[in-house]
């Protein structure tokens, strides 16, 4: 005899398709739920009291939002060979077109672009910019995950920016040891470039 026989049973009962699982919300899946339900309540409560409340609601609720969303996606980083919580929080994470190039390598920095780029997912932390490949997704709907294969980071406290490569407004350099390494970095849109940079120049 378990719980899970007994919903089984109701099921059969009932001639649902459908499990009790398919009914139920995931812890995670509810906080989605809640932002948007404070965006329904601001939208009929412009003329209300407790407007102020509820703006300050929803801030916070997306914050925690991104929170979960950033510890999902470290949790499923593969391959690196220590405690990723001595880095620090998670403040930035997503995926890049990168070019890399090495002082004392055969290719010269400004010839970089020349070439295919990697494709990367970085994560941004308090003391080091991690860089991962990312794997295929599994699951299905709310369950599907990526997983993320560690390649290597940079020390934030040796870490340099460069606003602006030529020939690309989404691009940004990062430079590491006095340029002894330089990544260039092209996000998905300007908007998006100018979040990193400026996260990262808070840190350094």
């Amino acid at each position: 005899f378990s719980l899970s026989s007994v919903f089984q049973e109701c099921q059969r009962k009932l001639e649902h398709k459908l499990g009790l699982d398919s009914y139920l919300l995931k812890p995670v899946q509810r906080l989605t739920k809640y932002q948007l339900l404070l965006k329904e309540l601001l939208k009929y409560s412009t003329s209300c009291d407790g407007v102020q409340e509820l703006q300050e609601a929803l801030v916070a609720m997306l914050d925690l939002l991104k929170s979960v969303n950033d510890s999902m996606h470290q949790i499923s980083i593969t391959g690196y060979d220590g405690d990723l919580s001595e880095l620090g929080k998670v403040l930035m994470q997503g995926s890049f077109s990168v070019w890399a190039g090495h002082r004392k390598g055969p290719t010269k920095m400004k010839d970089l672009a020349r070439f295919k780029p990697m494709q990367r997912h970085l994560f941004l932390y308090e003391k080091a910019l991690v860089f991962c490949k990312k794997r295929e997704e599994h699951g299905d709907g709310y369950d599907k995950t990526s997983s993320y294969s560690f390649k290597h980071f940079l020390k934030m406290n040796a870490v340099g920016i460069t606003e602006n490569v030529k020939g690309d407004h989404r691009k940004f350099e990062i430079w590491y040891s006095g340029r002894e390494e330089v990544y260039v970095v092209q996000a998905q849109t300007v908007d998006l470039k100018m979040a990193w940079l400026n996260e990262i120049r808070k840190i350094l």
